[in-house]
């Protein structure tokens, strides 16, 4: 073989490669692989919406293992789906970078602002070992605490079931008050 049929052939096998990876890096992940949480002893949930007169609103929700309540929600978060989108690996990489590409969103009306769930377990070396996943009106998100970044997650409808859990948890969730907030 000459010099160019083994160059076009090594670039074929790393392009169907890294398309391989990318396929593997973006397959449906739960809650437990995102967070890395694998049993958590805490839920820590805030959820943030606007007001008819426009002024924040929140309330928090923390649950220990053992309360009523716990082993419901770990189950349904759990049964969440996420996917990664590729570039997220460009994003960890060039983690030293400013944050690109972020905008904005405009709540709608009734509609839910924020959604923070932290999952926490004793580490072993006995200190705590968070996960985040949040959620801002119609996107998701997740925290890569190694690269200290948060990265965007896809899910399908995931506009329609992140306010649907806003609005469910919002219901059984402790209001805050506006003083609280600001500290």
């Amino acid at each position: 073989m000459d010099r160019k049929k083994v160059l076009y052939i090594a670039l074929m096998v790393v392009l169907v490669a890294l398309l391989l990876f990318g396929q593997w890096y973006k397959r449906p992940l739960d809650m437990e692989t995102i967070t890395g949480v694998t049993d958590p002893d805490d839920i820590s949930i805030s959820v943030i919406r606007q007001d008819k007169d426009m002024d924040l609103e929140q309330r928090n929700l923390n649950l220990s293992a053992g309360d009523e309540g716990f082993d419901e929600l770990l189950a349904q978060l759990e049964e969440l789906q996420f996917r990664r989108p590729p570039t997220n690996l460009i994003t960890s990489a060039l983690s030293f970078l400013p944050p690109w590409g972020t905008t904005s969103k405009e709540v709608e009306d009734g509609g839910f602002q924020h959604l923070m769930i932290t999952l926490s377990q004793p580490g072993a070396d006995g200190e705590q070992v968070y996960g985040y996943v949040g959620f801002w009106v119609d996107e998701w998100e997740y925290r890569d605490f190694d690269h200290d970044i948060s990265l965007p997650l896809v899910m399908e409808d995931g506009k329609d079931i992140g306010q649907d859990l806003c609005a469910q948890l919002w219901n059984v969730a402790t209001p805050v008050e506006p003083a609280e907030m600001d500290s």
